[in-house]
């Protein structure tokens, strides 16, 4: 079996610096990377189309059955404080419906796998690449215009309605469908032919309570005293940036610092509120740290908050808990499904900052010890968020579709 595999962001494992202008690391990234290195181990043979930065070759293999090819056109740099570059999807959309068009009538691929989290480009691309190729189509949806997504400028509100209707014409004319929850399957299952919950996963034997040395190297490194705090993920607006500057001024009386984990298109903009809140001597912002380097940021901190606006599953949730950290989130998208099964105490009506920051106080008070406790919080996440489990249902729908389309 050969798969191309489409997606607009990809993680590249192996470098140590990410420009945030191209999009810093996200879920999205993370998890078709994850998936794609373990179909790979399990033999297929795969080809995926992404973006990548400058100083990245423009085709490489990640593993013996696995190469990434970084698809992209000329573009003028020009900074967006959403997309981190004007333009940079559509860039990718161009070369990638490019290349496609000069493969339609020679390739020896069996399906196309498109990823996709609501952007037009993205959604072209999944349209047209059946047509080119007439190939079965399997998609997965990272995050729904139907279900979950919340417009978060005046241009994408203009958008919405046409983001919309793309979704529902890929989602119907797939062969299979993989959604993350459950309640984004009961969406997309009124247009789709065939909807499973595939959700996002965690290698437990990289995500696991580091050792005692890892977590006091990664302190002392970034300065961080006894009792600290996290926020690990992409500073953009949807990720509620705005709610760690309260949080950070309620945690100046506990004696407790702010760890923010991650890089991203509003960073400017976090660093100036925390500055006018007079907040910023007690918060470390890291930037892009490799993904090797997350369990013990986590395991570093007494809890990790998070306040998105929305999320379709929330992975850097799972990460966390592997590693035996509790999360304080907004009940939002997924994460009332992956925390509401293991700690709802935690999850916090949305928008609600008081509420966040009095939840934060109590876990860091001891409130919630007995169901915080991190073998109780691991086994939550080895037992509905492995690898395996993922890998034998994508496996499936690859077969089923292929089959079906022959």
């Amino acid at each position: 079996m050969k798969v191309l595999k489409l997606t607009p962001f990809f993680h590249h494992p192996d470098v140590k610096v990410w420009p945030a202008d191209y999009d810093s690391v996200g879920g999205m990234q993370v998890q078709t990377w994850r998936q794609a290195v373990w179909l790979a181990e399990a033999g297929v043979h795969q080809h995926v189309m992404t973006i990548g930065f400058p100083g990245l070759p423009r085709l490489r293999p990640l593993h013996a059955s696995l190469w990434v090819e970084r698809m992209m056109v000329p573009m003028p740099r020009i900074r967006s404080e959403f997309s981190g570059l004007v333009g940079l999807t559509q860039s990718w959309a161009l070369a990638t419906l490019g290349a496609l068009l000069r493969r339609s009538r020679s390739h020896d691929f069996d399906l196309i796998h498109a990823h996709f989290d609501g952007q037009i480009p993205a959604l072209l691309v999944a349209w047209w690449a059946r047509r080119l190729l007439r190939l079965p189509l399997v998609v997965t949806v990272h995050c729904s215009r139907l279900a979950v997504y919340s417009p978060h400028s005046w241009l994408d509100m203009q958008q919405h309605r046409l983001a919309r209707w793309l979704e529902r014409k890929v989602v119907a004319q797939s062969s299979a469908v993989m959604a993350l929850t459950h309640r984004t399957a009961d969406v997309l299952g009124q247009d789709a032919r065939r909807v499973e919950v595939v959700p996002d996963v965690v290698d437990t034997a990289r995500f696991a309570p580091p050792a005692d040395e890892a977590v006091a190297a990664f302190r002392a490194r970034h300065g961080l005293g006894p009792r600290t705090v996290g926020f690990v993920g992409r500073i953009a607006k949807e990720k509620g940036w705005h709610h760690l500057v309260e949080l950070a001024r309620a945690l100046r009386d506990e004696d407790v610092r702010l760890l923010v984990v991650g890089d991203g298109p509003q960073r400017g903009r976090l660093l100036e509120a925390l500055e006018a809140a007079g907040a910023r001597d007690r918060v470390t912002v890291t930037g892009f740290i490799p993904n090797d380097e997350v369990p013990a940021a986590m395991a570093a901190c007494e809890l990790i908050v998070m306040p998105s606006l929305y999320e379709e599953f929330g992975g850097a949730s799972i990460e966390a808990l592997a590693t035996g950290t509790p999360v304080v989130a907004f009940a939002v998208g997924g994460l009332r499904e992956v925390l509401g099964g293991i700690t709802p105490e935690l999850l916090v009506a949305p928008e609600d900052t008081a509420a966040l920051i009095r939840r934060v106080k109590d876990v860091l008070a001891g409130a919630h010890a007995d169901h915080t406790a991190p073998d109780r919080l691991r086994a939550h996440v080895e037992g509905r968020f492995t690898p395996a489990a993922m890998g034998a249902r994508t496996l499936d729908l690859y077969r089923s579709a292929i089959a079906g389309h022959a």
